[in-house]
């Protein structure tokens, strides 16, 4: 396809929507950039360039306008919109578009259709990056040339699909992490292994309900050709009701994938042997990720000598069940990612007991009773903070569980873990609940925790 030329609308001014017009614009596309924010600037979203006699230039790259203050663009003569994946599917732009007939992507749509290289895109509720991160780490053991991209946030290589597409040769993978967000505007997006780690309830107050929510991470499945993978965790009940849904509706990609004996259900079949899993000690946290990672380094040819040294050397994720720091023989562990029940109870029920869990923030989907259940099954306390920590105390008191404390603030709450804590128990920050209530996003209240911990040693 040529861009020159072509009229693009980029809605929404962050890190995906300012790559999409940054790469619109370097192929020779008109691209106008709408945001909310009224205050935002050009020089804030693509920084100041210098001139030939060292003044500063201010001005928009060529090409570029930049509209302040709304996020519905002007349909005259637009050939494309770009949406944020903070868009609501409930957003009245979407109405619109389909009125006046102009498609709507997300960007990891745009970076589909700009890759020469193939893309290996994984999504789930929980586990997605950990196993995005280390299928890329086999990948390079193996001396695979390989961008780990997406919706990996809180990691070194937090870059967008559409960035690395551009600069990726045909040999090169793509190890993409998508999100359900992402997934709601892709039309031809194609991974060659396409994977879904779990579907439990996430994210209904965007999608409406489960249905909707786990439709959108099955249209990963939608475009697969029968040269292609997918690897779904079986065991998952959400992944079984969503393939009933997709078989029911003859979903193309899923015939293909089937009908060319390319769908793994059934990781048993590709089971880390007890010997390889004992070669990291975040075996008992990762082991749903080092299937899928390891199953697809061999799909790929990779030696058994790269896939153990890769296996030996993984550090994990910033903020997925990262080791932190031992203080007076306390281990903590910052979980910070977790943001949901279901990753609550996996964290709850692989981490080291006795254990202490640091808990709360905004529920946003209604999952107070299954929050307070995994912390009375698996913790010796929990200190509860944020917006819903007190609702959590007081579901956790109506079960007859007393040592739930709510304390409001994480600093409350490493001080008082190290009050009540003793020896050889663990201390976690594990969440099951959205970070915006006192926090930017878990990237920064999983740091805030670092700095806290730390502070102890």
């Amino acid at each position: 396809m040529s861009w020159q030329g072509k009229h693009v609308a980029v809605v929404g001014a962050g890190r995906s929507g300012v790559d999409a017009a940054r790469a619109l614009l370097q192929l020779g596309a008109h691209v106008t950039l709408y945001d909310r924010n009224p205050n935002i600037s050009i020089p804030d979203l693509f920084g100041q360039t210098q001139g030939s006699l060292g003044q500063t230039h201010r001005s928009a790259p060529t090409g570029l306008q930049l509209i302040r203050g709304r996020d519905i663009p002007d349909w005259e003569s637009l050939d494309l919109v770009i949406v944020s994946p903070a868009l609501s599917p409930q957003h009245s732009l979407f109405e619109q578009a389909r009125a006046h007939h102009i498609p709507v992507w997300s960007e990891i749509e745009l970076g589909y259709q700009l890759a020469r290289a193939p893309i290996i895109a994984i999504t789930g509720t929980n586990a997605k990056s950990t196993t995005a991160a280390l299928i890329h780490h086999l990948l390079i053991c193996a001396g695979k040339s390989a961008y780990l991209c997406g919706n990996i946030a809180g990691t070194d290589q937090d870059q967008t699909l559409t960035a690395v597409a551009l600069v990726a040769q045909p040999s090169d993978w793509l190890v993409a992490e998508v999100s359900s967000f992402q997934l709601q505007n892709v039309h031809q997006f194609r991974p060659h292994i396409a994977i879904i780690t779990t579907i439990t309830p996430d994210h209904l107050d965007y999608h409406g309900s489960f249905e909707a929510y786990a439709r959108a991470k099955g249209r990963l499945l939608h475009n697969l050709q029968p040269t292609d993978w997918a690897i779904l965790n079986g065991a998952d009940a959400g992944i079984q009701q969503l393939l009933g849904w997709l078989r029911a509706d003859n979903c193309p990609g899923l015939q293909n994938v089937e009908r060319a004996g390319h769908l793994i259900t059934d990781l048993s079949v590709s089971k880390v042997e007890s010997e390889l899993a004992s070669l990291t000690p975040l075996a008992p946290f990762i082991m749903l990720p080092l299937q899928i990672a390891v199953l697809v380094a061999r799909l790929l040819g990779c030696s058994e000598a790269s896939i153990r040294e890769g296996v030996r050397t993984f550090r994990g994720v910033p903020h997925r069940m990262e080791w932190v720091a031992e203080v007076a023989g306390v281990s903590f562990i910052n979980n910070s990612m977790c943001t949901n029940a279901a990753a609550l109870e996996h964290a709850l029920r692989t981490v080291s007991k006795p254990c202490i869990v640091i808990a709360g923030g905004v529920d946003k989907n209604g999952t107070i009773e299954a929050l307070a259940d995994a912390i009375q099954r698996h913790c010796r306390a929990a200190l509860l903070i944020g917006q819903d920590g007190e609702r959590i105390a007081e579901a956790l008191r109506a079960r007859g569980y007393s040592e739930g404390h709510y304390v409001g603030t994480l600093e409350r709450a490493v001080e008082r873990a190290m009050q009540i804590a003793q020896s050889g128990d663990t201390v976690i920050l594990a969440p099951g609940c959205a970070s915006f209530d006192q926090f930017r996003n878990f990237i920064e209240r999983g740091e805030r925790f670092r700095a806290l911990v730390n502070n102890l040693v």
